[in-house]
């Protein structure tokens, strides 16, 4: 089985990831010793590209406004970053169950491939990776809110452009 990667992806790497992944629990990723919003496996560059549309989009004009700004592309990569984590589990699950998922089901379509591997992963597995939709799914939310924020705070006080 042969997959392709997405042009644009935060994680180009998967293998390199897999091997510094041995981290203490407050690590990379998230909590006090996270030393920013990307890893450093991740493509700070894409990072960039979000923030940068972003701030495109809602044109900031104060220092709080461009905080929340921030705070909506730090909330877009997070997602972002989950969405992925469940591609390649999944992905990595479908691999390894190919072949018996084609003897179980000859010509299976790629919705019963993901199937089996969502069923076939270990409890363990299967509890992260809804852990991760979780995460996913409040970091969205959370961009929502911001996003409600920043638009009202423009709404109440507009800045004049100084020309």
């Amino acid at each position: 089985m042969i997959t392709s990667e997405p042009v644009d992806c935060a994680f180009p790497d998967i293998d390199l990831l897999s091997r510094h992944a041995q981290v203490a629990e407050d690590g990379i990723l998230t909590g006090a010793k996270a030393a920013s919003v990307t890893t450093f496996v991740e493509r700070k560059d894409y990072y960039k590209k979000i923030r940068a549309a972003v701030h495109e989009q809602f044109k900031p004009a104060t220092t709080y406004q461009h905080i929340l700004a921030d705070r909506m592309a730090e909330c877009i990569w997070r997602a972002e970053r989950y969405a992925s984590f469940e591609a390649n589990a999944l992905t990595l699950q479908i691999q390894r169950q190919w072949d018996n998922t084609n003897e179980l089901v000859p010509k299976a379509s790629p919705g019963v491939h993901a199937w089996q591997a969502f069923h076939t992963m270990d409890p363990a597995q299967r509890k992260s990776l809804l852990e991760a939709l979780k995460l996913e799914e409040r970091y969205w939310r959370r961009h929502r809110a911001l996003s409600a924020e920043l638009r009202l705070i423009q709404r109440l006080y507009p800045i004049q452009q100084v020309q």
